[in-house]
């Protein structure tokens, strides 16, 4: 959680910067967690901000809002929060392809009847590839899909919403 309060300080610092530099992008998005067998959605809010035309970093922070019942108990994700390292390649003039990686935390709870619910914690290396179409100079659409290696959850991710440049 550290991890978290010490990337949103720096996100915060390096905004008004990123603003008049115009390397700065806000998203939100629809994500799909496959995570070990349970199906889980949640709502996605992403800041990119590029140090160079091809380099940046990201933070991500996504809440559940979809659960899943596998077997009797029904599985649900609390929140994730994530920061990777991003590389963008343009493909044509409003198009771009970036690659990702980097580290997230999750935090997922399970109940079943009659046994009560259980919660828990986990973290480790994430990574993914994807592409942003933009419809406008600053207004664009975002798909990715992501893996997370978790100490005892891996989740695939797939993840689609919009992007504005700044």
């Amino acid at each position: 959680m550290k991890f978290v309060f010490a990337a949103l300080a720096a996100a915060t610092i390096a905004a008004p910067f990123a603003l008049a530099q115009g390397n700065l992008e806000l998203g939100a998005a629809y994500s799909n967690y496959d995570a070990d067998g349970a199906d889980l959605g949640a709502l996605t809010a992403r800041g990119t901000y590029f140090f160079s035309p091809y380099a940046g970093v990201e933070g991500e922070a996504s809440f559940g809002v979809a659960d899943d019942d596998v077997g009797a108990s029904t599985v649900e994700l609390d929140n994730s929060f994530a920061a990777f390292g991003v590389v963008k390649a343009p493909v044509a003039e409003q198009v771009d392809v970036f690659a990702r990686a980097g580290y997230a935390t999750s935090e997922y709870n399970v109940s079943t009847p009659g046994l009560g619910s259980a919660s828990g914690d986990d973290d480790g290396f994430a990574y993914g590839v994807g592409a942003k179409v933009f419809l406008t100079d600053r207004f664009g659409l975002r798909g990715d899909f992501t893996r997370y290696d978790g100490d005892d959850v891996d989740a695939d991710v797939i993840s689609v919403g919009g992007v504005v440049r700044f």
